[in-house]
Order: C-alpha cells, then structure tokens, then sequence
C-alpha cells in the first residue's frame, strides 16, 4: 500500500513536469499541479503513460487520453507519441455509433515557451 502510494506521488510529480506546454495543430496540451493533463483547457476524463525506455522518460513515451470535445457533443480520443523529443499526436472522434463516419487527424507537435 505503502509503495503504490510513493509510486502514484513519484508518477504525478513528473508527469507535471514532463508536458509543460505542448501545441498540437488545434490542441494544446498541459498538466495541470495534480498530473492530470488538460487538453484545450479540458481535464482529461481518463489518461494512460507508457514508457518505451525507461520509466518516467518522456522524450520516448506514449500518452493516451480521453477528453470531452470543446467544439461539439461527445468524446475525443487522442495518442501523443514521443519518439527521441520529437512528438506526434493522432486524434479520433468517439463514434457513438458504427453508423457514423470515422474522423482523425494526425498532428506534428511543438514545444510551446
């Protein structure tokens, strides 16, 4: 209990630090003082970090996020890939239902100072 305790501190301490400002295309990305990123000003409804090297490196992860889109009804759902510092975001509407039309986009990302 202890240890999930220390590891869930440790987690939010650098995942604050890790994504100061981030520009998407039409997104941008930021954590907020709790960890939680805020896409568009936007709390993440869920959020998922994996780490391709090592644990708590953020030049080589892949961020998974669920949040409520600004512009219309319903969900979003986005994947910020970083590769060596270099980020890439793919975005996709949540469909309601396999009648809709599928919508994504994918975006080359930039630091924002």
């Amino acid at each position: 209990m202890f240890t999930k305790l220390i590891l869930m501190t440790f987690v939010i301490f650098v995942s604050a630090q890790a994504l100061s400002a981030t520009q998407c295309g039409p997104f941008t990305l930021k954590s907020d003082k709790n960890g939680w990123f805020l896409v568009n000003g936007e709390r993440a409804k869920t959020q998922k970090v994996a780490f391709s090297k090592q644990k708590g490196d953020y030049d080589n992860a892949t961020v998974k996020l669920r949040v409520k889109n600004t512009k219309a009804p319903g969900m979003v759902d986005l994947e910020q890939t970083t590769r060596d510092g270099k980020g890439m975001l793919r975005a996709e509407i949540v469909r309601t239902s396999q009648s809709q039309i599928r919508i994504r986009g994918d975006y080359d990302c930039d630091k924002v100072e």
